[in-house]
C-alpha cells in the first residue's frame, strides 16, 4: 500500500462527502477510491469512515485523523514545492573534476567567467589525474577527454577535438620539414605522457595507418608547457588545434604534412545516473559546451592558414575531419 496516496484518498473521501465524489476528483474508480480507503483502515487498525448507501461520515477516529492528515498532506505539498522551487533557480555547490591538462588551459578560464554570470552557485573545480569516483566522493560530474570506459554513468559529448601536427618556422628552417610519416626518425618530437603510444604516432592516409617511433628531449603531460616548447623551436608536436589555433594564425607555429591525418578525439562530461539532472549541472554544462564549440566553429583550416604556394617547402597540416 502506498501511504501517501491512501492518506489523499481518505482525505478527499471525507471532504467531498463520498465514494463516488472523490472519484471523479481523483480521475479513479469507486472500486479503487475504496481499496485505499480500506487499506488505510486496515493499516491503522481503526474505521474511519461510516458507510451507508447513501452517506459517509467520519467517525471518532477518523474525525480526529483528518485534520492531521490533511496537514501531513499539504506540507508534503509544501516541501516538494520549494525543493522544485530552488532547483528551477540554479544555487549552491557545484562539484566538478577533470584533468590538469584539459581544466588549466580550458575550463579554469571557463570557470571564472561562469562564476561570474552566476552569483547563486559556488563552483569548485578539482583538477586531478586521478580518476574520481564521482559517487562514493560527492562529485556532480567530470569532465574526460578521449573514449569512455562503460559504466553506469551518463555521458554528454561536448567537442570533437582534432589535432594537427606542427613546428615553429625556427625549428623547420633549422631542421627541415618532414614530408612523410618516416621522415620523423631524424626530427626532434614533442611528445605527450599517456600510455604505451608515448613514443610512437600514428598517422592515416587513404584508409591505412602508419605508426612510426619518434624521440625526443622532452615528455610532458601540460599542455601549456608543450605549447611553449614547440612554439620555443624545440621540436614537432602534435597538439589539439582548439590549443595552437592562434598560433597558427599569427605565424609562430606551423603546420606540417597535409596529406596525412591523425585520429580525433572527444571531450565529455560524464554524471551519475540520477533520475533528475540538477539544473545547475545543466548550465554549467550547457555553458562550457556552448564556449568551446563556439571556439571549435571558429577553428579554420591549418592549411588554409598557409596555403601550399605560400609555404614554400613547409608543406601544410594534417587535418582531422
Amino acid at each position: 500500500m502506498n501511504l501517501h496516496t491512501a492518506m489523499t484518498v481518505f482525505v478527499a473521501v471525507a471532504t467531498a462527502g463520498g465514494f463516488a465524489q472523490a472519484a471523479r476528483q481523483l480521475r479513479m474508480s469507486t472500486t479503487a477510491v475504496s481499496r485505499h480507503v480500506a487499506d488505510l483502515e486496515q493499516r491503522l487498525g481503526v474505521t474511519l469512515l461510516r458507510r451507508t448507501t447513501r452517506h459517509v461520515s467520519l467517525t471518532e477516529a477518523g474525525g480526529r485523523y483528518l485534520p492531521r492528515a490533511a496537514a501531513v498532506l499539504e506540507e508534503i505539498e509544501r516541501i516538494n514545492g520549494e525543493i522544485s522551487a530552488a532547483d528551477a533557480a540554479p544555487r549552491g555547490r557545484l562539484r566538478i573534476t577533470a584533468p590538469p591538462a584539459i581544466g588549466n588551459d580550458w575550463l579554469a578560464p571557463l570557470a571564472i567567467d561562469f562564476i561570474e554570470s552566476h552569483p547563486q552557485i559556488e563552483l569548485e573545480l578539482d583538477l586531478s589525474e586521478r580518476l574520481v569516483d564521482l559517487v562514493a566522493e560527492g562529485y556532480d560530474a567530470a569532465i574526460r577527454a578521449g573514449p569512455l570506459a562503460s559504466s553506469s554513468l551518463i555521458a554528454h559529448r561536448i567537442i570533437e577535438l582534432r589535432y594537427v601536427l606542427c613546428a615553429s618556422p625556427d625549428y623547420l628552417e633549422r631542421r627541415g620539414t618532414p614530408r612523410r610519416p618516416e621522415d620523423l626518425r631524424g626530427h626532434d618530437c614533442i611528445h605527450w605522457r599517456g600510455g604505451a603510444s608515448d613514443e610512437r604516432w600514428t598517422f592515416i592516409k587513404d584508409g591505412a595507418r602508419i605508426t612510426v617511433p619518434i624521440r625526443g628531449r622532452l615528455l610532458i603531460s601540460n599542455f601549456a608547457a608543450a605549447r611553449e616548447a614547440v612554439v620555443r623551436g624545440l621540436g614537432l608536436a602534435i597538439r589539439p588545434l582548439i590549443s595552437v589555433q592562434d598560433d597558427l594564425e599569427a605565424g609562430r607555429l606551423v603546420p606540417v604534412m597535409p596529406d596525412y591525418e591523425l585520429d580525433p578525439d572527444s571531450l565529455s562530461l560524464v554524471r551519475p545516473a540520477t533520475p533528475f539532472e540538477p539544473s545547475k549541472l545543466r548550465l554549467f554544462m550547457d555553458f562550457i559546451t556552448e564556449a568551446l564549440r563556439r571556439q571549435a566553429r571558429s577553428e579554420a583550416d591549418p592549411i588554409a592558414l598557409h596555403p601550399e604556394g605560400e609555404m614554400g617547402d613547409r608543406g601544410g597540416a594534417p587535418v582531422l575531419r
